[in-house]
Formats: structure tokens, C-alpha cells, sequence
């Protein structure tokens, strides 16, 4: 049996502009005559949220340490109108910029969207991902946009594609697990309460003992309840703990991969909230680092508080009501004071989520790039407590309460990047690429082989060094590395492995640079374990197309060129249960449509092999409208269902796939 190889070919389409230039090394602008300068961004709204443009420099007051200092330059950022839903998307204009004593060449916007999924409940529901969805498909063609997890758990590098991240935003789901359900229903501890308790707070321990003991049975002691109490609060306190450090370092990775990038950034963070408190680690003083951070990078920060149904699981008593409203109340004001730290936007999202999407895309819109004068002798490297205000009335002014002096940073070797995208997993953003993994069983015995394809777009300027490391559950890494030579016919580059392991997680972690020196990383989780359908063990469902050449193209999780006329599917079987005689087995091939009503189906048999079964089908696509479907593999044994596995895709306009992928 020939061997399966995974080609996944993406269709990310990036701009020679932004990836064919060098990274500009962030630094302290200097005005004629030797004025050291310290640049602050600012936005202004009107009533209605919409940015106002025609502002001058006198219009601004900036106070840098409580001192007013002078506006030396301005310049006003425009991005191009989005599209009204159901009108036709055209090429985007780019940005205009209005200047005063200052010039800089207009770029594109760049947009990454944080799924804050630590968070977020399994359950959760999708609008608010749905309504992520379609904000992405009406942003401006010429603007980039990129898709993370504060899991890590999926990633899209920012691309034109937005095909690319609509797949990942239907993928994503929510990983919060409850600490509050390590208590016994009788006691309700908030989040909050958990986390000062753990910080040694024994005035609080005191108020929640003597709040919800008193409701618990007779047979229990007072002092057996306090030390319950007691006990189950420090373990939540430090779930609650790792799970803020977590959300934390996700916000901080995200702003650190974009600062590099040119143009206007914003970050959007789809979230249910963060804990702050008064006492221990998590409090607000902790946050400045994020202020910094963004300040630094020019990175706007915007928020969608998903406002979530504040009933939870903690609903069995009246106290138990009130721990999880208050819980909810202190996430929510947790992750307003980012917002507001780092001058960004936030948004309690109640309702259709759409229109808050709107609320955030008109706040972007429009920013002043203001220099501003340093105090006297400032050294470089220096923090100021930045207060900014607009001398008109009814306007909303948002600004960082951080300004930053930044000494000219040193470049980091292109090698040292790499390697710390590797072996620290950091994220990068320089080079788009995308990463498809599918699990088999391997060839040697016992064995599982991860096969993983990775692609970059041709227009990357080669010759491209790409790094891989493979990590296990002990934290041991498996590395390689690879010269890819420069393309010459504009096609994408694309590199396939095979890595046999034992079965186990593992976490493979990718990075690129090009010739440039940019450099851009990824990192996916991987299951490695064969899946179980009835009797019998399966590899993972594999896909391919075909064109007018018939050479089949193994299904990308992107847009695959309209030339796509024809649909391949694969699976492995493994094994020959006791009973089920090969000749009984059968695969039901199955195309479902949005309405859930079969559109194609075919019964094929599968051909016997030294180790493994394989079976594959074919089906034509031009009798598919465009639309989500599911392909589902069914086992018959003597005719009769003993189980299956699928895996979805789209078909758009124009004849195209989008694969979403259920392999990682």
C-alpha cells in the first residue's frame, strides 16, 4: 500500500508590502532642535461612538507625570469604510493620513482576534463567535487579520485569507473549568473571595465562614467547616491563580508577535472576564505591565465582554446566587481595567453581538499619532503616568495611562528568534504560515506517526529557514531544521513530515524566517491516539480535491483555487476484530448539507493491505452549491451501522473549499 502523504496547500494571501520590508526597530522620535519626543496615540469619539477627525495640536492637553506638555507634532490615521452587509467587497483603499511636522508611509491595518478561551464555558453559546465571524468577512480587503486562543490551542498568522480565520473561529470552544465546583454546595466561596483567602486575607476567610456555615447539616462541626472552607478555597485560589497568569501571558505573547509588524494594530479580546483583587497577585498594579506592553507596540486594545448568563453552576442556594453575580461582576470590572489601562475600548456585550463588533470597528477608525514633548533631561528607557484630554466638550478620549520613552531596542538575531519560537513557544507574526497535522498508525510497531504540512506563500521573499520542535508530555523536544530554497514560479512553499512517536499529547511548535529576517511562528496541540469506531481503530478522515489535471491535492484548511472539481476521501482501518470477517466490512461515504439532508453517498470497499485496511471514495463537486457540509465515513458490517467519523468543509464561490480542519 502506498503511503499517505498530507499536502495541505493554504491560500493565505499577504502583501509584498508589509512582508517584503524590514521590521522598523521601535524608538524615541527626535524633533528639529534635539527635542526628544514621546509618542502617544489617541483616540476620540463622538456621542455615537464615531471617530472625529480635524483635530489639531492646540485641541490636545497631554500631561506626562501630572505636568502639561507641548504637542510637538500630530497626525490623524483614517482606515478605508468597511463594506455595508450584502454589498459586494471590493478592493480596499488604503489608509489616508493627515500630518502635521511629521511624515510616515500608510500601511495596512492588522487585526488579531484572542479568543479568551480559558474563560469561556464549554457551553458557552457561538453567537458571539458567529458574530466574530462575519465582523471579519466585512473588514476591508487591504486590512490583515490574524486569530489566537489564550489556549493556544489554534492560530491563524495575519492573512488576507479570510476564509483561514472564519475556520478557526468555528473551530474554537471554551476550556473553563469551574473551580468553584471543588465546594460543597453549601458553601460559596466567589472567585474572588478564593483568591484573598489564598493570599492569607484572614478577615475574609473569617466574613465566608461566618456567612455559610451556619447553612450547613448539624452533624458537622463549626470548626470542621472552617477548615473545609479554608481548604478547598486555597486549592481554588490557586486554579483561579494559574488561570489569570495563563490569561496574563496570553495578552502579553499576542502584543509582543505584533509589535514588529508595521501599520495600525488592534487586538480584540473576546473574553468572560479576568480576576482582579485587592490583595495578593492579581491586583490592578499588576496590570501595568500589559499597559506597557501595548504602549510599546502601538497595539490598540479593544474588549468584548460576553456578559455570561450569571446563574452558573453555583445556583442551589440564595448565597450561592449571590457568589457567582459577584464572581460575574468581578471578572467584568478585572478586564475593564485593561481596557482602560492601556486606553483601549470595552464593550458589555448584551444582545445581538453584531452590532458591538460595529462598535469596535468604528473606534478603530480613526487614531491620532501625537508626538509629545519629553521633560527636560528625560533618560530613554523611561515610563511617564500618562492623562490625556481634548479641550471640546462631548467628545470621549482614549489613551494609555502609560507613555513610553523607548531606547532604539537591540535587533535579535534571526537564529535566537527561531529558537525562542521553538523552544519557548513565543509567538511570531512576521511570516504567515500555516500549519495541518493528521494522526495515523505508524510503520514501525506500537507506533503512532503525526504527519504535519506546512506552507508559507509564495510571495514570503525565500530563501526560507524553518525550525520545528516536537514536544512531549514530559516536556521533552524533539527538533529539526530545514534551508528551503527560494521559489521560482510564485507557488507556495510547502514541506511535509512524518514524525512515529508513542501514542501521548504532544505539542508541535513551528517557526519561519524569510530573507528579510522576519520571522513568524506556530503552535498546535496534538492527540496522538488512533480514534475507535465500534470494533475497529481508524486513522484520522483525510481529504483531497482534484482539478481538470486529475492529480489529486490533499485538501487545504484554506481556500483552494476554483479549479477544484472533483473530492477525494480516505480513511485507514486497523486491525480485524474477532467475528467481523474483512469481507463483511463495508464504508458508507456521506455528504451532508446545512439542512442535514444527505447530497451524496457511496458504498465502497475496503482493499486489504499488509497492516491496515484503506478505503477511499470520489465525488464530484459541481453539483454542490455553496455551503458548510459535513463528510461522514460510516463502518457497515454485514450491512449494519457499527459507527463512524467525519469532518467538515465549505464549498464558496467560485467552486473553492474551505476545510475545517478537526484534526488538531
Amino acid at each position: 500500500m502506498r503511503r499517505l502523504a498530507l499536502m495541505l496547500a493554504a491560500a493565505s494571501l499577504c502583501a509584498p508590502s508589509l512582508y517584503g520590508q524590514s521590521a522598523q526597530t521601535p524608538q524615541a522620535p527626535v524633533f528639529r532642535g534635539g527635542v526628544t519626543m514621546v509618542p502617544v496615540d489617541v483616540t476620540v469619539l463622538d456621542r455615537n461612538g464615531k471617530p472625529v477627525a480635524g483635530l489639531t495640536a492646540d485641541d490636545f492637553e497631554i500631561k506626562l507625570d501630572g505636568k502639561v506638555q507641548p504637542v510637538r507634532t500630530i497626525e490623524y490615521e483614517q482606515a478605508p469604510p468597511t463594506a455595508a452587509p450584502g454589498e459586494p467587497a471590493s478592493p480596499a483603499p488604503a489608509p489616508t493620513r493627515t500630518t502635521t511636522n511629521a511624515t510616515a508611509a500608510a500601511n495596512p491595518r492588522v487585526f488579531v482576534l484572542l479568543v479568551d478561551d480559558l474563560v469561556i464555558s464549554p457551553a458557552r453559546d457561538k453567537g458571539l463567535f458567529l458574530s466574530a465571524s462575519r465582523f471579519v468577512a466585512d473588514l476591508p480587503k487591504g486590512d490583515l487579520v490574524g486569530f489566537t486562543t489564550s489556549t493556544g490551542g489554534v492560530t491563524v498568522n495575519p492573512t488576507r485569507d479570510r476564509a483561514a480565520v472564519e475556520a478557526g473561529l468555528r473551530k474554537v470552544s471554551g476550556s473553563f473549568v469551574d473551580p468553584r465546583e471543588l465546594l460543597p454546595a453549601e458553601i460559596a466561596v466567589s472567585l474572588g473571595e478564593a483568591e484573598e483567602i489564598g493570599a492569607g486575607i484572614d478577615a475574609v476567610l473569617q466574613a465566608v465562614v461566618q456567612r455559610d456555615c451556619g447553612a450547613i447539616a448539624l452533624s458537622r462541626s463549626a470548626s470542621s467547616c472552617r477548615d473545609e472552607v479554608e481548604h478547598k478555597a486555597r486549592a481554588m485560589a490557586g486554579l483561579v491563580q494559574d488561570m489569570t497568569d495563563r490569561q496574563l501571558l496570553s495578552y502579553l505573547g499576542v502584543i509582543s508577535a505584533m509589535r514588529d509588524l508595521p501599520g495600525q494594530k488592534v487586538l480584540v479580546v473576546l473574553t468572560d472576564g479576568l480576576i482582579v483583587t485587592q490583595h495578593g497577585k492579581n491586583q490592578a498594579s499588576g496590570l501595568q505591565p500589559i499597559a506597557q506592553a501595548a504602549t510599546a507596540a502601538g497595539v490598540q486594545f479593544n474588549v468584548l465582554f460576553g456578559a455570561p448568563d450569571e446563574t452558573g453552576v453555583m445556583t442551589k442556594t440564595p448565597a450561592n446566587g449571590e457568589a457567582t453575580q459577584a464572581d460575574g461582576q468581578q471578572m467584568m470590572q478585572g478586564i475593564q481595567t485593561v481596557a482602560d489601562l492601556t486606553g483601549g475600548n470595552f464593550f458589555r456585550v448584551m444582545g445581538q453581538p453584531d452590532r458591538f463588533f460595529g462598535f469596535v470597528e468604528d473606534a478603530v477608525s480613526g487614531v491620532y499619532h501625537l508626538g509629545v514633548e519629553a521633560p527636560s533631561g528625560s533618560p530613554t528607557s523611561r515610563n511617564f503616568t500618562l492623562a490625556a484630554r481634548v479641550k471640546q466638550q462631548n467628545l470621549t478620549v482614549h489613551a494609555s495611562r502609560v507613555a513610553v520613552l523607548a531606547a532604539p531596542a537591540a535587533p535579535v538575531p534571526v537564529d535566537t528568534q527561531l529558537r525562542n519560537a521553538v523552544a519557548k513557544a513565543e509567538p511570531r507574526y512576521g511570516v504567515p504560515v500555516t500549519v495541518g497535522t493528521a494522526v495515523r498508525l505508524g510503520e514501525a510497531p506500537g507506533s503512532i506517526a503525526i504527519g504535519a504540512n506546512i506552507e508559507v506563500p509564495g510571495t514570503v521573499v525565500g530563501p526560507l529557514t524553518m525550525e520545528f520542535g516536537l514536544v512531549n508530555s514530559e516536556g521533552k523536544m524533539l527538533t529539526g531544521r530545514k534551508t528551503v530554497a527560494a521559489t521560482t514560479n510564485g507557488l507556495d512553499y510547502r514541506v511535509a513530515l512524518s514524525l512515529p512517536v508513542p501514542a501521548g499529547q504532544y505539542q508541535l511548535r513551528f517557526a519561519v524566517a524569510d530573507s528579510d529576517g522576519h520571522v513568524g511562528s506556530i503552535n498546535r496541540p496534538i492527540d496522538a491516539q488512533l480514534a475507535h469506531v465500534g470494533p475497529f481503530t481508524v486513522s484520522d478522515l483525510l481529504t483531497a480535491w482534484s482539478g481538470a489535471d486529475h492529480k489529486p491535492q490533499f485538501l487545504a484548511l484554506d481556500e483552494l483555487p476554483a479549479g477544484a472539481s472533483t473530492l477525494h476521501t480516505f480513511l485507514e482501518i486497523y486491525g480485524e476484530p474477532a467475528g467481523v470477517p474483512a469481507s463483511d466490512l463495508r464504508v458508507e461515504w456521506t455528504i451532508v448539507g446545512e439542512s442535514a439532508q444527505p447530497v451524496a453517498d457511496q458504498v465502497a470497499v475496503p482493499v486489504a493491505g499488509p497492516s491496515r485496511m484503506t478505503v477511499q471514495s470520489s465525488f464530484p463537486l459541481a453539483t454542490l452549491p455553496r455551503g458548510t457540509y459535513e463528510i461522514r465515513a460510516t463502518l457497515l458490517v454485514a450491512g449494519k451501522s457499527v459507527g463512524s467519523t467525519s469532518t467538515t468543509f465549505r464549498k464558496i464561490d467560485g467552486g473553492g473549499l474551505v476545510r475545517r480542519e478537526t484534526l488538531w
